[in-house]
């Protein structure tokens, strides 16, 4: 529940920096272009877009500037509040459109660590190429600036992906957070028939 009610909040407030005014044109039709159906002889191909916001407002967690990456992974149930404020603030020449300022509980000390520095400090992949992930979604940033909390990370889950004819090699390093779902599941036993069994860690 709280963390639906961090998310929500949240959301409003982003939505509130970079509203688009839209207009109802009278005699427009509007056609879906991409409805699909299962006669189609052509495969649609969609390249998906980073999507890019010049009006980004500065978030502050307990009055500390912070890359908003981490809201990716900030445990929600150690939030104590949650506030905005519209007015233009501009910091080290980069303006920013409003303030979202977020405190967490008092006992409770979120850990920063930037995606490159968790590489070096937790796996032996030096300079091997990485796509990170954080529970299963790409993280498509800059892995220097891209800031989680180290103790909302339940594990990591290193895979090699190899295709020497391509000559690709690469490593996906998944962050699995601390979240309700996530830590069920690490208690869950694996039955695999012919009473072999399994416990998730």
């Amino acid at each position: 529940m709280k963390k639906t009610l961090f998310t929500t909040t949240l959301f409003i407030a982003i939505n509130c920096f970079g509203q688009v005014k839209s207009e109802k044109v009278n005699g427009l039709k509007i056609i879906n272009t991409e409805i699909s159906s299962e006669n189609d002889t052509i495969i649609n191909v969609v390249y998906k877009k980073k999507k890019e916001n010049n009006k980004n407002p500065a978030y502050f967690i307990n009055g500390k500037l912070i890359n908003e990456s981490v809201l990716k992974i900030l445990n929600p149930n150690e939030i104590a509040s949650v506030k905005v404020e519209k007015n233009d603030i501009e910091i080290d020449n980069v303006k920013y459109y409003g303030k979202i300022l977020i405190e967490t509980k008092s006992n409770y000390n979120p850990k920063f660590i930037s995606l490159n520095n968790l590489k070096a400090k937790y796996t032996n992949l030096k300079k091997n190429s990485t796509i990170f992930k954080i529970d299963n979604e790409i993280v498509n940033a800059n892995y220097d600036s891209f800031i989680v909390d180290e103790k909302f990370i339940l594990k990591i889950v290193i895979e090699n992906y190899e295709n020497k004819e391509d000559k690709l090699n690469v490593y996906f390093v998944n962050l699995i957070t601390k979240s309700e779902e996530n830590i069920k599941k690490s208690k869950e036993i694996l039955i695999r028939g012919n009473d072999e069994f399994g416990i998730n860690k």
